[in-house]
């Protein structure tokens, strides 16, 4: 039978600077999460970024940022080692040292983005995959396209990563993969045993593939102003009202968000 209990992910800020209510500074976006955390949210994927908004080697708003909602919430904490941006991939890595990091994305593949090309190498990947192993935090594999999972499945068999697996299918962003029902069950019929999978939709103006999602087994739904800021074909203010909906829409499937102690254990973060 499949599981009516969700994990509820806000990613609250994206790598473009300011502009279109980008939250910016370290107080407005811990504030932002941690509403969001009293709401529902039980895991946050978060940009180290500097205080115009761009993402950036210096860990000082990141830090301060994941130090001011570690007092206030014990909500799951994943570093983002992506975004488009001039770092090297010494630098990208360096959000996954944070001591507050649970978790960590891993991004399995390039594709075209937009005009330019979102590079993770592979080279690349087992670097920060080397990283996350040494500072103990949890990765999740972010899917681009159905070759991200095998190679992930090459990794897995190299015994560098141990169960459980967390996966991220990632839909809609220009120009990666579109969502379809279809293409949700390839990747499903793809993963390892022992694995969850959750899902990011890119340019969303409501919440219909998110519920699709969910009603076909995703444990993780992701929202937030990283991935776009309409709420059901209206304009959203903040974070929080991204939060507050979809968690309406999901409760009228019958769905329960979980809480972080239960969230933790089900994404193996201790």
């Amino acid at each position: 039978m499949m599981s009516k209990k969700t994990i509820l992910t806000v990613a609250p800020t994206g790598g473009w600077g300011k502009g279109r209510d980008n939250p910016i500074g370290a107080e407005r976006v811990a504030e932002e999460v941690i509403s969001c955390a009293e709401i529902g949210a039980s895991l946050v994927h978060l940009h180290a970024r500097d205080q115009n908004g761009n993402l950036t080697k210096d860990q000082t708003e990141f830090l301060k940022a994941t130090e001011l909602i570690r007092n206030e919430s014990d909500i799951v904490i994943e570093a983002s080692t992506g975004g488009l941006s001039a770092l090297t991939a010494e630098e990208r890595v360096l959000p996954v040292r944070n001591p507050r990091a649970d978790m960590a994305s891993l991004n399995m593949g390039s594709l075209n983005f937009l005009n330019e090309v979102y590079r993770n190498s592979v080279p690349d990947i087992r670097l920060w995959l080397r990283a996350m192993t040494d500072a103990k935090v949890k990765p999740c594999f972010e899917i681009f396209d159905t070759s991200n999972i095998t190679l992930a499945n090459h990794l897995i068999r190299e015994g560098l990563i141990q169960p459980q697996f967390n996966f991220n299918f990632v839909f809609n962003y220009k120009w990666g993969m579109e969502y379809s029902c279809a293409l949700l069950q390839v990747l499903k019929d793809m993963l390892p045993q022992q694995s969850i999978w959750g899902v990011v939709f890119g340019g969303n103006t409501d919440f219909s593939h998110h519920l699709q999602a969910a009603l076909s087994g995703a444990t993780v739904i992701r929202v937030g102003f990283e991935d776009s800021q309409i709420c059901n074909n209206r304009a959203a203010k903040s974070n929080v009202e991204l939060v507050r909906q979809v968690r309406e829409d999901l409760e009228v499937l019958g769905f329960e968000l979980m809480g972080v102690d239960e969230a933790r254990k089900t994404l193996d973060v201790e």
